[in-house]
Formats: structure tokens, sequence, C-alpha cells
């Protein structure tokens, strides 16, 4: 058996957590919420899916891992599209020497999380394997897992939700080339950036093609439609959790980010009122979840469709809000 000596907890939100457990394994010394921040991890995307649950919608952005490096300057590699087998080989070695590796997958084949729900990319890190496992440190469980490599390979390589094409990063060179206040700047000029005009950002996803303040304007506008599509309970129940679990930290991820903005005030000069301000966001969003949550729950059509009106209503609220802190941080940079 090859496993790392490696440290590994509980986190939020599975590539936050992940960053953060290379952060304690490497020494750059950041926690979870100052990973998510630098890694440019806020976001918001509303998508249509050819399977239920049809709708939804991710809090966070899609290069919130690639963003991490390249704002901390560490010489990484994203690998995709390798045969499993060839991917895996990769992996092995980078083990045996000492690397851990960290990997995108659908989390319906990670048996330990016994779900009938395809959800992905969650990312989690390679740190150990033998014969007929592999050893995973992933967010929701304290231990290390263990999952049968057959079940590894159809963990890379799903195609529900997005097609994931045996995607996994490396680590080249683990030197921290930039320092934290740049790396901190640059991730907050860029998150303000993206999610008032997408247009203007560095930033692309292949897997969440939409960004931004836009995004949850069009979540807001198409809500109240949720009940015409084929299973309405789910696809409400699902929007719920994608605020309030499935690894958001609490507040569709805004809890997450208050907690890096807080982090960055202190180091940067931010105004203090900023980090508050994203707070009371969060908590827009954990009191929308609760109106979806019951939206889901209700066994009355016309009910229904009266909560999902409300929930809409905040939806657009919380956008707008959202919109002025966004512009205030830019502010913060032209000033």
């Amino acid at each position: 058996m090859e496993r790392l000596d490696f440290e590994h907890e509980v986190g939020a939100h599975c590539g936050s957590t992940s960053l953060r457990d290379l952060s304690t394994y490497y020494g750059w010394g950041f926690d979870e919420p100052t990973c998510f921040g630098l890694g440019e991890g806020l976001g918001f995307s509303y998508l249509e899916l050819p399977e239920s649950p049809h709708r939804a919608f991710f809090g966070r952005t899609g290069w919130l891992e690639r963003a991490f490096f390249e704002n901390c300057g560490i010489d990484h590699t994203i690998h995709e599209g390798q045969s499993f087998e060839d991917a895996w080989a990769d992996i092995r070695a980078r083990i045996d020497d000492g690397e851990p590796v960290m990997i995108f997958t659908d989390l319906f084949y990670l048996d330990y999380y016994d779900t009938d729900t395809h959800f992905a990319p969650h990312s989690l890190l390679v740190v150990g394997y033998d014969e007929e496992t592999v050893h995973l440190a992933d967010s929701e469980f304290g231990e290390i897992q263990r999952l049968p490599l057959e079940r590894l390979q159809k963990a890379l390589t799903s195609t529900h939700v997005v097609a994931l094409q045996c995607r996994y990063l490396t680590i080249d060179d683990p030197t921290m080339t930039v320092d934290f206040e740049t790396a901190a700047r640059d991730a907050l000029r860029e998150t303000a950036t993206y999610m008032l005009d997408p247009a203007a950002s560095k930033r692309e996803s292949k897997y969440f093609s939409g960004q931004g303040v836009g995004e949850i304007e069009a979540f807001a506008e198409e809500l109240p439609e949720f009940d015409d599509l084929p299973d309405p309970s789910w696809t409400i129940r699902f929007a719920y959790q994608n605020i309030e679990r499935r690894g958001t930290g609490g507040g569709a991820f805004r809890r997450l980010f208050a907690d890096f903005l807080e982090t960055a005030a202190g180091s940067i000069g931010l105004d203090s009122a900023l980090p508050a301000e994203m707070v009371d966001i969060a908590d827009d969003w954990t009191e929308l979840a609760g109106v979806l949550r019951e939206a889901s729950e209700t066994d009355s059509a016309a009910d229904r469709q009266s909560l999902l009106w409300e929930a809409s209503e905040q939806v657009e609220a919380v956008g707008a809000r959202e919109a002025v802190l966004y512009r205030s941080i830019l502010a913060e940079f032209e000033s």
C-alpha cells in the first residue's frame, strides 16, 4: 500500500477543502475561506439540464481550483482527455513521488456517498492507492476514503451534468511566487468584474458558460415556471440544496466569501463594511432556501406557485444587492 503522510479534515466545500489540504501539506498557510477567495470561487451559473432535475445553479465558479494556483503563482498542470489507464498511471506515479493529485469526479460513482443523484464536478484529492483501490481525501469525510478503481474510472469519465474526460490537476512546483496581498487584490478585482460583466473578465469555464449577476436574474425570472417541469418538487428541492447543502458552506457559498473578505480587509485595507454586507447577503440566500424547501414539500400546486413567486422576488432582490457590493469592491481599487 502506498499512502502519503497527509493531514485532512472535514471542510465546507470540496474544491476549497482540497486546496486547504494542499496548503497544509505544502506549507502555504491558508485556511479554507482564504483558498476559496484566492481562487475567485464566488460565482453564479444557471443551467438547463437534459435530465432530472432539469434546472440547476451553482454559486461557485468553474475555475476555482485553477485560479487559486494562477493567482498564487504556483506552477501546476491541468490534465484532460487521456484514457483512464494513462491518467491513472500518471496519478499513481505522482503518489509514488510524494505528490497528492486533485481529481474532478461525478459524486454519483463515489460509493461512500450512497447517492442516486449525479453531481459534477466534485473535486477531491488522491493521497494513496493499493492494488484494487484508491485512497481519497474528500471534504465531507474526516477519514480517508477507499474506492474501487473500477468506480474511480466511472467517476472520472462520467458525462452527466458535465463531461469530465479524466480531468485532474498536478502541482509541478509548490513554490508560491506571488505574495498574499497581491493575490488577494487580483482575486477580488476579478471576482467583482465577472460578477458584474463577464465579457470584461479574463476568466472562462468549459463547465459553466454563464456567470454573474445576470445569471441570478435569469434564475429569478424562470423560477415561477419550475411548476411546468417534469418533476417540479425535485427541481425545487435541488435548488434549495444548492444553496444550503451540497458543499456550499451555507448561503450559496456567500458565507465562505464573507470570511475571505474579513481576512482580506485586514491585510489590504478594504472597507470594513464589506464583509458584514456579504454576511447579510448570505443570510438572504439562506432565507430564500427556506422558501424553496417549503415549496418542494407542499402538496398544493397553488401554494407551490405562490411560494415560487415569493422566491423569485427574493432572488431578484439579492441579485441587486450583490451588484451593489461588487461595484463597491471595484471602487476600492479605483480610489
